[in-house]
C-alpha cells in the first residue's frame, strides 16, 4: 500500500500520470478507466509518512513552519518534538556534535548560512531518529534534513514583511514570492532582504584558588557587543516537463551579506593578576562581507522500468573579513594592536543519484551515489605587537580540501498487509588532505560499511497500533579542523579560552543503536507515541585540554574509549474533538525525552556526553476559527552539571521558553500575525571549572535575556 501512497502523491505534485500507471499495476484494470483516479486521490489523502512509511520519521509541514511566525530555522526547530536548541545547535538526543543537519537530504555547502534561510522557502523539516541508507550515515543522535520548496502547484504572488524588536535586538525582514506555470513549464523564484541590529551586554567573574585554598586571583567582568548585518537572498527554479513524463530541473541559490560590529571588554581585578603584562581593557573591531552562489541540475526520468534521479550542484561560497583588537593595561601603559585581513574562498562540487524500482511482489528497490569534493582557501595576513615597537607581519595560507564518496542500496518489503521490512546498507569514504604556512602536509582517510534494518509491525483490524525496531550502525567522522595541524589562537590564553588545534590521526567515531517505538494512532490527526533507544559509541573523540613547552593552554582532540547513550521518548498530540465531539477546535501536544549517557574514560558523576541535555519536554495547544487562529508553545530544558573530562566541569542551565501567537485573516489575500518569544524573559548563563593539582579555576557568565515581539503583515495577490 506505501507504494500506492507515493506514487499518488508524486502524481498530485508534478501532474503526470504516474501514480495512476502505479496503481493500474497493482490493481490490473485498464489504466483509462475514469474510475482509477476517484480511488488514487483518497489513497493519497490517506497517507501519512509518520504512519505508513517503514523508515520512521516525523514531519513538520510548512503551515507547521509559519505558525509562530518565527524568521530563523532554529526558532522552529525548538518545538519540535525531540529536538532540542541552544543557540544554533541543534540537538536531538540532547546532542548537538551528533546530529546531523542536511538540506534537500545534502549538507549544506561550506558558505550557506541557515541563520538567513527564511521558512518561507522550506516546504518540509523531516526528523529522522534511526538512520536510513538513503542519507549519510553521519547521524549518530539523528537526521534533520530541510527540505526547500520546488513544486509549483499554481500561480503564487505573496509577500510578507516582519518587524521584531527585543531588547538587545531588532530585525526586519521582506520576503515575496512568484510562482506559475504555462503548458510543460513551471517556476518560482523566492526573495528576501533583512536587517538586523544587536547590542548585547554580558558580564561575569573569573577566580582562581590554589591547591592550600587560598583564592589568588579574582576578577569580574563586562563586555558589551554591537553588531549589524544585511543580507539579501534569492532562490530561482525551473522545471521543465518532457517527453514520457520526464523532468528536467534547474535551480540556484544566493546569498549575499554585509555585518559589522565592535566589541568592547572591561576587567576589574580585585585579587591579583590574570596576565603578564595584565591587560584590562580590550576593545575589538570586525566587518565582513559574504557571498554564497549555488547551481543545481536535477533530471528525474523513467528508464529500465524505474525512475533515475540525479542531481549536479556547483557552489562557490567567498567571505572577507577584516579584524583589529587592542589590549591595553592600566592607563593605556602597554597597549597590545592585533589586525588580522581574511580571505577565505569555498568550492563544492557534488552529484548524488537515486534509482527506484519495484521488483517482485512487495519490493521496492533502490540503490545510489554520492559524490562531494570541498576545497577551502584561506589567505591571513596578521600584524601583531606591542604600540611603540615594530610589529610582526605575518602572513599565513591554509588549504584544506575534503573528498567524500558513497554508494548505498535498500529495499522495502511488504511481507504482510501488517508487516513491512527495511534493509539497506551505506558505504561512505572519507578523504582530508591540508597544507597551510609553516604546517606540515597531512592526509586522513577513513571508510565505513553501515548496514541497518528496520521493520513496521501494525496490529490488525485497524486498531491504530503499531511497533517498530531499528538496528542501525551509524558513525561521525572527524571534521577537517579536528583533523589539521593549523592552530588557531584565542585573543586572551586562559583554561577557558584557549588555542586550538587538531590532529590528523583521529578516527570517526563507530555507533551500534537500537530504536524500540510504540505508536497509537487512536483518532484522525491523533497520537501516541513512547519510544526508547541505545547507542554504544566506539573510538569516542574528546577534546583534552593541556599546556604546550611555552605554558600556553591547547585544546586538542583525540580518540579516547567508548561511550554509551540512552533515550526514552513519549509524545502525545491530538484534537480536542478527539475526546469532546462538541468541543472547542482546539489542537492540543506534549512531549517529553529523557537522555542519558556515559563516558567510559572519564570519571563520574555527570560524565555526560557533549554537554547533552538531560531533559527537554514541549507543550503546545493552537486554536482555530475561520477568522482567526492563536496558541501558545512551552518548551524546556533541564540543566545539570557535565564532566568534560577529569579536570572540567561545564555546566548546561535550565532554560524555558514561552512562545505565543495571534492570527486574523481578514480576506483570503491578506493576514495579520502577532507573536512574541521569551515571554518569561529568561537569561542565558555559563559556568565552567577547571580543577588540577594546582588549584581550582571558575568562570561564570551571564547573558540578559528579553521577551521578543514580531509583527507579520502577509499578502497575497491573485
Amino acid at each position: 500500500m506505501r507504494l500506492i501512497f507515493v506514487a499518488a502523491l508524486t502524481a498530485g505534485a508534478s501532474g503526470t500520470g504516474l501514480a495512476q500507471e502505479s496503481t493500474d499495476k497493482a490493481t490490473g484494470k485498464d489504466s483509462a478507466a475514469p474510475i482509477q483516479k476517484v480511488e488514487i486521490k483518497a489513497q493519497a489523502e490517506e497517507y501519512d509518512p509518520r504512519r505508513d512509511d517503514t523508515a520512521s520519521k516525523t514531519v513538520i509541514t510548512n503551515a507547521e513552519i509559519m505558525k509562530y511566525g518565527d524568521t530563523n530555522v532554529f526558532d522552529v526547530l525548538k518545538r519540535a518534538p525531540g529536538v532540542t536548541v541552544i543557540g544554533n545547535s541543534i540537538r536531538m538526543r540532547g546532542l548537538g556534535n551528533y546530529t546531523q543537519v542536511l538540506v534537500n537530504g545534502e549538507r549544506a555547502p561550506p558558505g550557506f548560512s541557515l541563520d538567513t534561510l527564511p521558512p518561507e522557502q522550506i516546504e518540509r523539516i523531516e526528523v529522522i531518529r534511526a538512520a536510513s541508507a538513503e542519507f549519510s550515515m553521519q547521524a549518530i543522535a539523528g537526521t534533520i534534513n530541510i527540505v526547500l520548496k520546488k513544486v509549483v502547484a499554481k500561480a503564487q504572488r505573496d509577500l510578507r514583511a516582519n518587524l521584531s524588536r527585543a531588547d538587545d535586538q531588532r530585525d526586519a525582514l521582506l520576503l515575496g514570492t512568484l510562482a506559475d506555470r504555462s503548458g510543460n513549464l513551471s517556476w518560482f523564484v523566492n526573495g528576501v532582504m533583512g536587517r538586523t541590529l544587536r547590542d548585547a551586554p554580558s558580564g561575569g567573574d573569573d577566580d582562581f584558588t590554589n591547591a592550600q585554598g587560598v583564592m589568588t586571583q579574582q576578577r569580574d567582568w563586562w563586555r558589551r557587543n554591537r553588531w549589524r548585518n544585511s543580507y539579501l537572498g534569492l532562490q530561482p527554479r525551473l522545471s521543465f516537463k518532457l517527453p514520457g513524463d520526464d523532468q528536467l530541473n534547474l535551480s540556484a541559490f544566493v546569498q549575499v551579506g554585509r555585518s559589522g560590529g565592535d566589541s568592547e571588554t572591561r576587567y576589574n581585578e580585585t585579587i591579583g593578576h590574570f596576565s603578564n603584562p595584565d591587560y584590562v581593557d580590550l576593545t575589538s573591531q570586525n566587518a565582513s562581507r559574504t557571498r554564497f552562489l549555488g547551481g543545481e541540475v536535477n533530471w528525474v526520468a523513467k528508464l529500465g522500468g524505474g525512475k533515475l534521479d540525479a542531481k549536479l550542484n556547483l557552489s562557490q561560497g567567498k567571505i572577507n573579513s577584516d579584524s583589529a583588537s587592542l589590549s591595553a593595561t592600566v592607563d593605556n601603559a602597554v597597549v597590545l594592536d592585533r589586525d588580522a585581513d581574511t580571505r577565505s574562498d569555498y568550492d563544492t562540487v557534488s552529484s548524488t543519484g537515486k534509482y527506484t524500482r519495484t521488483l517482485f511482489d512487495g519490493h521496492s528497490l533502490a540503490t545510489g551515489w554520492e559524490i562531494n569534493q570541498q576545497s577551502t582557501e584561506d589567505n591571513v595576513l596578521r600584524v601583531e605587537g606591542i604600540i611603540g615597537t615594530t610589529r610582526l607581519i605575518i602572513p599565513e595560507h591554509f588549504k584544506p580540501r575534503v573528498l567524500r564518496y558513497a554508494a548505498f542500496g535498500q529495499d522495502e518489503w511488504n511481507v504482510t498487509k501488517n508487516w513491512s521490512v527495511y534493509l539497506g546498507a551505506r558505504w561512505e569514504a572519507i578523504r582530508t588532505d591540508s597544507e597551510g604556512t609553516g604546517l606540515p602536509v597531512t592526509q586522513s582517510k577513513s571508510h565505513v560499511l553501515s548496514p541497518v534494518a528496520q521493520t513496521l509491525y501494525k496490529f490488525p483490524d485497524k486498531s491504530g497500533r503499531q511497533l517498530r525496531l531499528a538496528l542501525t550502525r551509524t558513525y561521525k567522522a572527524p571534521s577537517t579542523q579536528q583533523l589539521t595541524a593549523r592552530r588557531y589562537e584565542a585573543p586572551e590564553n586562559t583554561r577557558f579560552n584557549p588555542d586550538s588545534s587538531g590532529n590528523p590521526k583521529l578516527r570517526p567515531e563507530l555507533a551500534n543503536g537500537i530504536d524500540i517505538t510504540y505508536e497509537h494512532f487512536f483518532a484522525p490527526s491523533a497520537l501516541f507515541s513512547v519510544g526508547t533507544s541505545q547507542r554504544r559509541i566506539r573510538d569516542y573523540i574528546r577534546t583534552r585540554l593541556t599546556q604546550d613547552e611555552h605554558g600556553l593552554w591547547l585544546n586538542q582532540p583525540l580518540n579516547d574509549g567508548q561511550a554509551t547513550v540512552r533515550t526514552l521518548d513519549v509524545e502525545l498530540k491530538f484534537p480536542l474533538k478527539a475526546l469532546l465531539a462538541d468541543g472547542p477546535n482546539v489542537d492540543l501536544r506534549a512531549s517529553a525525552n529523557k537522555n542519558w549517557s556515559q563516558v567510559e574514560t572519564v570519571p563520574g558523576p555527570n560524565n555526560r556526553l557533549d554537554q547533552q541535555v538531560p531533559l527537554s519536554a514541549n507543550l503546545g495547544a493552537d486554536f482555530r476559527s475561520d477568522k482567526q487562529s492563536y496558541g501558545a508553545s512551552f518548551a524546556y530544558r533541564q540543566g545539570s552539571p557535565v564532566r568534560a573530562s577529569a579536570e572540567q566541569t561545564i555546566r548546561v542551565f535550565q532554560r524555558r521558553d514561552l512562545d505565543a501567537y495571534w492570527l486574523y485573516k481578514f480576506n483570503p489575500g491578506l493576514q495579520v500575525r502577532l507573536s512574541a518569544n521569551n515571554l518569561l524573559g529568561e537569561d542565558n548563563y555559563g559556568y565552567s571549572r577547571y580543577e588540577d593539582v594546582n588549584g581550582v579555576s571558575r568562570q561564570a557568565s551571564r547573558t540578559p535575556g528579553s521577551v521578543k515581539l514580531a509583527a507579520n503583515l502577509e499578502m497575497k495577490f491573485q
